[in-house]
């Protein structure tokens, strides 16, 4: 199989899904050599010169990659396109998991500050019912994003501006990693995330319209050490090299996916003691019978995300391998 071909066939590939491209890639590879071996009309040795003409006649026959991807998808693609479609179903993957998670404690945090008795059954509800809030509007949030941005990046779009006819041509075939394309896209939008856990314990609670409970101040207890702020944002610098090896790199190794992974046990052990060996949390938010409430809930949310986060992380390294 020759290089353009190579670069066909990953052109194709890069549009879909993860876990579907290595058996369409061997589909599209097969198909290509039975098309060239037919236009060489059973020839028994055919020129280079032969070959290269066929091969390129045959990917003139198939067309524009991203058109052709969209045969081989289960769904359409037409608000986001093929080209956007797998970082976006990876945003969401990652996304609402973190919203549902940070929307619960938020919530358990608030319903628990302002209630002197804690009931589990108001308390569910109240979580249920500002968690969904919560998933709608990320998912409403993160999809227009993405469609505007699939627009702005769309062919008829950058036609219009280059002055450029509709068609495909062999000739446009650029050569692409869709594997390292994805794992640059995945470390720019973890290093978004560790960004904003960073800022974390300096977010004032007003911002969740909390405030009136603490007078503005953040969620995290005053009284806590520097070590404990220290530690964390220790952490949380590792964790953004790591993300940063991978975007410069544009490959995740074992090596540092594994490297990864231990930082997020070791913050969650980290987050979990301070968490059991002290009040973490502002004092103005927790009430003496909510106390423990809220550092279970704390607690099961760490260990939930960290769990979930491992899962992801060792599927995608598998896929990508």
């Amino acid at each position: 199989m020759s290089t353009l071909t190579t670069i066909y066939v990953d052109n194709v590939v890069g549009h879909l899904p993860e876990d579907s491209r290595g058996d369409i890639a061997a589909e599209i590879k097969a198909t290509i050599d039975d098309m060239i071996e037919d236009r060489l009309g059973g020839l028994d040795h055919p020129a280079d010169e032969q070959t290269a003409a066929a091969e390129r006649e045959v990917l003139e026959e198939l067309g524009d990659p991203a058109q052709l991807s969209r045969e081989y998808t289960n769904s359409p693609q037409h608000l986001i396109g093929p080209k956007s479609y797998p970082v976006f179903i990876w945003a969401i993957r990652w996304v609402l998991p973190l919203v549902a998670v940070a929307a619960a404690v938020t919530n358990s945090i608030a319903f628990i500050a302002t209630n002197d008795e804690v009931q589990i059954g108001a308390l569910i509800g109240q979580l249920v019912g500002n968690t969904v809030i919560a998933l709608l509007t990320a998912f409403a949030t993160i999809t227009i994003l993405f469609a505007l941005g699939d627009r702005d990046m769309s062919a008829g779009a950058a036609d219009k501006i280059a002055g450029v006819k509709k068609g495909w041509s062999v000739d446009q075939l650029r050569a692409t990693d869709a594997k390292a394309k994805q794992i640059r896209a995945e470390s720019v939008l973890n290093l978004v995330f560790i960004v904003l856990l960073a800022l974390l314990p300096l977010v004032p609670t007003s911002l969740f319209y909390v405030g009136h409970l603490n007078n503005d101040e953040p969620f995290i207890n005053p009284e806590l050490g520097f070590g404990w702020f220290l530690g964390y944002w220790g952490f949380l610098a590792l964790m953004a090299i790591v993300e940063v090896v991978k975007l410069v790199r544009s490959s995740a190794k074992t090596a540092v996916v594994l490297t990864g992974a231990i930082l997020d046990v070791a913050m969650a052990v980290f987050l979990t003691i301070a968490l059991l060996t002290q009040q973490v949390l502002h004092p103005d938010l927790t009430s003496p019978s909510g106390a423990e409430v809220q550092q279970i809930i704390t607690v099961i949310a760490i260990w939930a995300i960290v769990i979930w986060d491992q899962i992801s992380t060792w599927r995608a390294h598998r896929a990508n391998r």
